[in-house]
């Protein structure tokens, strides 16, 4: 093949690639997030060399939180994610990015009345946001396994900053998925106040503690596209 062919293949190629990424990953984001998306998508993620792309593992990566009841306990709730991916090199944090999108219908709070009343519109309304969307942007190391993610999140309609404390457990091998995975963990504190959670304050407080607990399988794609959905 002449070196004017090679070249005129490898063109051809990369439309078919990116149309193979945007057909895997399709988050579902309210109207309201389409704007400031705009901007991420268009850019994509470049990756360095060094970097790798990491799709979510639904099973083994969960959010749980945590709200004060009458000053007498923490009640406790767990969500799951609907999909998700980050970008991470272990030998250069910048290059860090995260894109989690969580189904907010998932919602257990380990007793069927009280899971229905979090989901109520006074709460976390997921009749009419079934999901919440977080970006992640920068990684900022702070020791040798910990930094903080610096991202915003989509919820309820209201867009915030969220800062996350961040863990890098570790990268290998899951013998038993024989897959190659990078493990996470992380917390951070949301005000449910900020996000348009306002009622009941006699009886939840305003911070609520979140858990978060991630693996990541490590994908053969360099690149992934995240598409915008259209405005509904």
């Amino acid at each position: 093949m002449s070196q004017r062919q090679s070249i005129f293949s490898t063109w051809l190629a990369i439309p078919l690639r990116i149309c193979q990424a945007r057909s895997m990953f399709r988050p579902i984001l309210p109207a309201f997030a389409f704007a400031p998306l705009l901007a991420l998508v268009a850019s994509g993620p470049v990756l360095a060399s060094g970097a790798q792309t990491w799709v979510l593992d639904p099973v083994h990566t969960q959010i749980v939180f945590f709200a004060d009841h009458l000053g007498f306990s923490h009640g406790i709730g767990r969500l799951k994610i609907k999909q998700g991916w980050f970008v991470f090199d272990a030998e250069d944090w910048t290059t860090a990015r995260a894109d989690v999108v969580i189904d907010m219908t998932s919602l257990d709070m380990g007793d069927a009345d009280w899971t229905a009343k979090v989901a109520e519109p006074a709460f976390l309304d997921s009749g009419n946001a079934p999901t919440a969307h977080f970006i992640g942007h920068t990684l900022e190391k702070k020791t040798a396994n910990t930094g903080i993610l610096h991202g915003e999140l989509w919820l309820r309609g209201i867009r915030r900053d969220v800062d996350l404390a961040v863990a890098f457990n570790r990268q290998g091998g899951d013998p038993y998925a024989f897959k190659t995975k990078a493990g996470f963990s992380a917390t951070t504190t949301l005000d449910r106040f900020a996000f348009g959670m306002t009622r009941f304050r006699d009886v939840v407080a305003g911070p609520v503690e979140l858990r978060i607990e991630v693996e990541g399988i490590r994908s053969n794609r360099k690149e992934i596209e995240t598409d915008a959905i259209e405005k509904q």
